[in-house]
């Protein structure tokens, strides 16, 4: 038992631990706080070596600056003793007369007392008369003597021999290996009573240069040719040289050549880069980190190839390394202090927000009367009373929609139509008695035989019967015209109107049906409308004899009636001609709502429908003084129509305009093609019809109320069974008017390709 209660105490404690708000809290800052220490200690270490390799950067561009400028000043130091040289008397007369002897007292004492190495006078051969050089790149005084040596291939003599000038003058420089070592050498012809008699050459040793660069740069240099090979440098060779270092130890020069030796593509890159952006490269050398910085070596507007400046980069590390390992132990005291300061703060949050949860469960429960009752200062007292209070507007606001939910059943339970709600998924959310009841008879009446749309025509669809298999199928009927729909199951009609239900971002939610049985109503109806087409055809007979015995008397009267009587006559003929147009209209505006009108479909040309209404019409607008003109395309415009129907309901319109239009006015009728539909559009400049007026339009029996159409005779049929006429073809009408102004009825129908 002991162990049983043990283990369930662990069990909860270990649920609380894995559920509570605590860790919660403590693990999220701990982690964070981690990932800052780690990023931290990265992003500092990084700083320091993005300094420290910032730093040993500029120290490279200041070496290499101070390595152009050394090699520039040696070039002027060869150029000041070269004009030492030649402008010193005696000399150009010597080589003139070919004095070796002479030349040899003068010319040594100008390079000892110089800082260049060595001294060349040639003949217009090219070949060496006299020459000295310093036995060594260290020696001041001791030096070697020579003679008869051809320089006539060297490309820099021969300009000189030449006297060719370029932009720099006439001067030329050349690289050359000797005995002690690498030479630079600088070439000026020389003259002697304005005759050129030679040419004289001033060199210095290239390790001279190097020890004297490295010394000023304080960095190690290194020189390259234009293939990339080292010439010279100062790593690892101190002042012996790297010859001597080869020869010392031919397996160490090796190493260091391989490692320092670049590629030609590597020149080209820092000939045509270094005076925008200096290449940069790290390579180890005798165990040594190094990073290069290289520039183009160029003297008097040739290159001659690179050279580079070292500095070594060991230090970098190495204070990376001690800089990482601070800040990890900085870094590790802070997370220790964050997770046990976390940790105590949790506990001060975590109690009062338990009883807070428990409150907020309660409440969530039903119990609006329970209250946290914290009364701490801080913001968890702030969100305990903020809870306290929406808790006792919630209560508020529960028993407000409690008595508007009352209200509202209350007023739908009295509406004697049938109401049903339904979501966009078409589950019912709400009825009220009325519809549970009619639903009820629905279900029941079902079983006598399925639900057929009634009137089809007139709710703006094609007509013909739309049976439906059950009540979800009527529920789920949708209709945007916002007209009621008819439907028949057995002895018993329904009228159905569905309507959208939106939010207030206009999204839709849901849609509501009302729902009431018409069946008096349509019986009543229907008595109606038997009773116009019944007395509709009676009048027809009664109508024939009047219009036959006026035609009759008209004949024997044969001119002989004066003008009254003819008249009298000219009327009762007009009056039955309106009487028939009349009686013409209620028959087929019952046998529209009857469904028993016969349509011939066939292909028709609009315009010669067109053409046919205008020829009839044209003497009734020229009678009244109006102008009646036409606007039709060129080409045929094909429609799959009844020209019967389609010609009356064209001229309907006319018609309507006809009446409508003052004397002196003017009406137009257009037909053409929009968007592969035939548009008929007939403008008159007429009365015009209300705003309020024109969405009724085309219900039957509808006149506008103005004193025009009190004055005009008509049963406000026509535009009715135009617009039923023409959607029983597939088409639409529609109507654009301005009281006062006119107004434009367009009838548009689907072209069609004739066969």
């Amino acid at each position: 038992m002991e162990y049983q209660n043990l283990r369930t105490r662990l069990i909860a404690a270990r649920t609380k631990i894995a559920l509570g708000i605590g860790p919660k809290i403590i693990l999220p800052y701990f982690l964070l706080t981690l990932v800052v220490a780690s990023v931290g200690a990265f992003v500092v270490t990084n700083l320091v070596a993005s300094s420290l390799e910032e730093r040993i950067t500029n120290q490279l561009l200041d070496a290499g600056q101070i390595v152009a400028e050394g090699i520039i000043r040696h070039e002027e130091q060869r150029l000041q003793t070269l004009r030492t040289v030649i402008g010193t008397d005696g000399i150009p007369a010597a080589m003139a007369n070919n004095e070796p002897s002479n030349l040899g007292d003068l010319a040594p004492q100008i390079v000892i007392n110089s800082n260049t190495d060595a001294v060349v006078l040639l003949d217009m051969n090219g070949v060496e008369m006299y020459s000295w050089q310093r036995a060594s790149a260290t020696n001041d005084i001791d030096g070697i003597t020579h003679s008869g040596t051809d320089f006539s291939d060297v490309e820099a003599v021969q300009k000189a021999l030449r006297n060719e000038e370029d932009a720099s003058g006439n001067r030329q420089v050349f690289i050359t290996e000797t005995d002690n070592g690498l030479m630079l050498y600088t070439v000026s012809p020389v003259f002697f009573e304005g005759a050129q008699i030679g040419v004289a050459m001033v060199g210095t040793f290239s390790r001279r240069m190097m020890l004297e660069l490295t010394l000023n740069a304080v960095a190690r240099v290194t020189l390259y040719d234009v293939e990339g090979n080292v010439l010279d440098t100062s790593l690892g060779g101190g002042e012996v040289g790297i010859t001597a270092l080869y020869q010392d130890n031919p397996e160490i020069f090796s190493n260091v050549i391989d490692a320092l030796g670049e590629s030609p593509e590597h020149y080209e890159l820092v000939a045509t880069t270094a005076s925008r952006q200096v290449p940069l490269r790290r390579l180890s050398v005798l165990d040594q980190q190094y990073v290069l910085a290289y520039g183009d070596w160029q003297l008097r507007g040739q290159s001659f190839g690179m050279y580079s400046v070292a500095l070594p980069s060991n230090f970098i590390v190495s204070t990376v390394a001690v800089s990482r390992q601070q800040f990890t132990a900085i870094f590790t005291l802070a997370i220790v202090a964050v997770f046990i300061g976390g940790f105590l703060i949790a506990r001060r949050i975590t109690n009062p927000i338990h009883h807070l949860v428990d409150t907020a469960v309660a409440v969530a429960d039903g119990d609006f009367k329970r209250r946290s009752n914290i009364r701490a200062n801080d913001e968890i007292g702030l969100l305990s009373r903020t809870f306290d209070h929406m808790t006792a507007a919630l209560a508020e606001q529960n028993q407000t929609l409690d008595a508007q939910r009352s209200q509202l059943k209350a007023i739908l339970d009295s509406i004697v139509d049938g109401i049903i709600v339904l979501d966009n998924q078409d589950n019912i959310l709400t009825v009220n008695p009325a519809a549970e009841k009619l639903l009820a008879d629905l279900a029941q009446d079902f079983f006598s035989g399925p639900v057929r749309e009634l009137n089809a025509s007139a709710n703006g669809h094609t007509p013909g019967e739309q049976e439906l298999a059950n009540v979800t199928d009527l529920l789920a009927v949708r209709d945007n015209t916002q007209r009621p729909r008819r439907y028949q199951l057995g002895n018993r009609v329904l009228s159905a109107l569905a309507a959208p239900v939106h939010d207030k971002n206009n999204q839709s939610i849901g849609n509501v049906i009302v729902m009431r049985d018409i069946t008096r109503e349509v019986e009543a109806d229907n008595l109606k409308s038997a009773f116009i087409t019944s007395i509709s055809h009676e009048l027809r007979t009664p109508l024939t004899v009047i219009k036959a015995y006026t035609n009759l008397m008209q004949v024997k009267l044969n001119g002989q009636a004066d003008e009254h009587q003819k008249q009298f006559i000219h009327y009762i003929n007009k009056g039955s001609e309106e009487l028939e147009h009349h009686i013409e209209q209620l028959i087929r505006i019952s046998e529209l709502e009857a469904g028993t009108i016969s349509m011939k479909m066939s292909q028709v040309n609009v315009q010669s429908l067109v053409d046919g209404a205008i020829t009839r019409w044209q003497e009734r607008f020229e009678e009244k003084n109006i102008g009646l003109e036409t606007n039709v395309p060129e080409f045929a415009l094909w429609v799959q129509a009844d020209a019967e129907h389609l010609g009356r309901a064209i001229e309907n319109l006319l018609s309507n305009a006809l009446t409508y239009t003052p004397e002196g006015g003017h009406v137009e009728l257009c037909v053409y093609e929009e968007n592969g539909s035939m548009k008929l559009d007939v403008l008159d400049n007429g009365i015009g019809i209300a705003a309020a007026d024109q969405p009724h339009l085309f219900n039957r029996f509808f006149r506008a109320n103005n004193n025009v159409n009190f004055a005009a005779r008509g049963v406000g049929l026509g535009l009715y069974i135009t617009r039923t006429v023409i959607e029983m073809h597939g088409g639409g009408v529609s109507v654009n008017s301005e009281l006062g102004v006119g107004s434009t009825f367009s009838i548009e129908l689907p072209l069609m390709e004739p066969a």
